[in-house]
């Protein structure tokens, strides 16, 4: 996975007041921390961080370029928490955490179905379950997405976290949770319709009517 780079400026001071301060310049407030780094205080161009989320920097490793002085492996990080305005939906704060290459960490990765499942060609209906799973492994052997192919799926048949095996990776797979199954396709409901000569009851009977009022 390529490692993404963001230029973010440090800052002293904190607080809602100087967040809608920087707000109102068009920046975000933003804070990285970690379990080996200290709590790092930032502001980021909105345009910068809307371009980065725009080419998917968020969904991988993230190097900072702090006050212009180049990205190190110091400040390698992931993208934690991205916080938005209810109404106007723009990024209003962003959680980086600290990473470091030989420490294994926790992610969301997005999955991948391929194929034609055998059980779609049959008439039943590709059902997913999970469209994202959480991993754990070293900051960089975290994939782009997880492909599965659901080819060999027939009707009733399902795909666990337990049959995933991607090197590199671990599952928590203390709950053998389903990931992808196909259902059976369900029949559509008999609708009550009134044609000319009479009415189709729900057993799709016909009854006669008289126009003469209600059948007792």
């Amino acid at each position: 996975m390529a490692i993404a780079e963001l230029a973010v400026e440090t800052r002293t001071e904190s607080g809602k007041g100087f967040a809608r301060k920087l707000r109102s310049v068009g920046k975000i407030p933003a804070v990285r921390y970690g379990k080996q780094c200290d709590v790092t205080q930032f502001a980021v161009n909105r345009a910068v961080f809307d371009k980065f989320l725009l080419d998917g920097g968020a969904n991988g490793l993230v190097a900072l370029d702090v006050d212009g002085a180049g990205q190190t492996d110091e400040m390698l990080s992931i993208v934690k928490d991205i916080q938005r305005d209810p109404v106007s939906s723009k990024v209003i704060h962003v959680d980086f955490y600290g990473v470091r290459y030989g420490e294994k960490i926790q992610v969301e990765v997005p999955l991948v179905f391929e194929g034609k499942a055998i059980g779609v060609a049959e008439g039943g209906l590709l059902q997913p379950v999970r469209r994202v799973l959480q991993v754990k492994c070293l900051p960089k052997a975290i994939p782009d997405n997880i492909v599965i192919d659901v080819t060999n799926l027939g009707i009733g048949d399902a795909i666990h976290i337990s049959d995933l095996e991607v090197e590199g990776l671990e599952f928590d797979a203390s709950i053998d949770f389903t990931v992808v199954t196909v259902q059976a396709a369900t029949k559509e409901e008999v609708v009550l319709t009134d044609d000319e000569d009479g009415v189709v009851d729900e057993a799709g009977a016909e009854t006669e009517n008289t126009g003469d009022g209600a059948a007792e």
